[in-house]
């Protein structure tokens, strides 16, 4: 059906082929990818380029109609005159290479052309994020009975990279960000040697991946007990998350929905300090469409999911956000 579908995008763009190099998009298609694969998909044949490291094991795991094919060859272009590449993911050496090999064909740069489908989650691609989500859930708990005074934050993601294979996952969705004190202002900090300490906030952002999908989970945490702005400032957050969450439901235009969570943290004098959009969408790759920005004009459909994230950060003083993914679900919102 995936494959189906994109044919009649190929034939409606006027385009002979397209030529997939985006490995996530691989794996949607394919159920299988690996580096340096390649997929060629024409209006009437799919060629799955393994090369040799894994020409056998693609024979066994790749699904759907495709021909395992060893190695790119001009000759497998030949008659095609508009090939679509991934103009997200095709490097600059790449293409000079395919303008080399391939002098007579135009190559189209194309944006989101398969990641348009991804944007819309099957049942079973929501199943697989809530396996996920469940994983980064019990790592949490688990995390917090041995979270203490004294630990760095080097420490910490070491701890969480454990819990994630002992629980289950795959691998971690990216590397888990833990960042405490002053260092919490620094949305994306790395971790790094500096040692925990009571009544400092520490951010802990991290995920797993299960069957291939990823999850995307925050929390703000305390040693201690914690200061009443501190307090404040994460009530105020979840109020903002749960504003947000109201408003999703099919046909509700993406910016509302941001707008929901920022328009309370203006009135409250904390906007300038929210340097983030709300959110953005979770699968195969951490962030995907569709983005939770307040310029996304675009509306929500039932089966895109995506995160919500508010958060604080002030600089000097620290930073909050509290994370959770949810699904457009046909009657509204569906914390995953």
């Amino acid at each position: 059906m995936r494959l189906k579908r994109l044919q009649e995008k190929i034939k409606r763009k006027m385009l002979d082929a397209f030529l997939i190099t985006n490995l996530k998009n691989i794996h949607y298609l394919s159920g299988f990818s690996g580096q340096g694969i390649k997929v060629l998909v024409a209006k009437e044949e799919t060629l799955f380029f393994s090369g040799p490291l894994y020409y056998e094991e693609a024979k066994e795991r790749v699904k759907g109609s495709f021909q395992i094919i060893r190695d790119l060859k001009p000759k497998f272009f030949r008659g095609f005159k508009r090939i679509g590449i991934e103009e997200n993911s095709v490097c600059l050496k790449d293409y000079f290479l395919l303008q080399k090999l391939l002098p007579k064909v135009k190559f189209i740069p194309c944006r989101d052309f398969i990641e348009s489908f991804r944007l819309i989650k099957e049942k079973r691609e929501i199943e697989l994020l809530k396996k996920s989500a469940r994983v980064t859930r019990e790592v949490f708990s688990s995390l917090m009975k041995r979270l203490k005074p004294g630990m760095s934050e080097l420490k910490v993601a070491g701890v969480i990279r454990s819990l994630l294979r002992e629980k289950g996952a795959e691998d971690e969705s990216f590397p888990p960000i833990v960042a405490s004190g002053t260092r919490s202002s620094f949305p994306h900090a790395t971790a790094s040697e500096k040692i925990i300490e009571e009544k400092e906030p520490i951010i802990l952002d991290f995920g797993g991946t299960f069957g291939g999908y990823k999850s995307d989970f925050t929390r703000t945490v305390f040693l201690g007990k914690i200061d009443r702005k501190a307090n404040r400032l994460y009530t105020l957050l979840k109020k903002a998350q749960n504003l947000a969450m109201a408003k999703i439901r099919p046909g509700v235009m993406i910016s509302k929905i941001d707008q929901a969570a920022r328009r309370l943290l203006n009135r409250e004098g904390y906007g300038k300090y929210f340097i983030h959009n709300l959110g953005h969408g979770v699968g195969l790759d951490t962030h995907e469409l569709p983005f939770i920005s307040p310029k996304n004009k675009e509306r929500l459909k039932r089966g895109m999911a995506f995160t919500i994230e508010p958060g604080i950060y002030i600089p000097g003083w620290g930073g909050l956000r509290r994370e959770d993914m949810v699904a457009v679900a046909k009657d509204g919102c569906e914390v995953l």
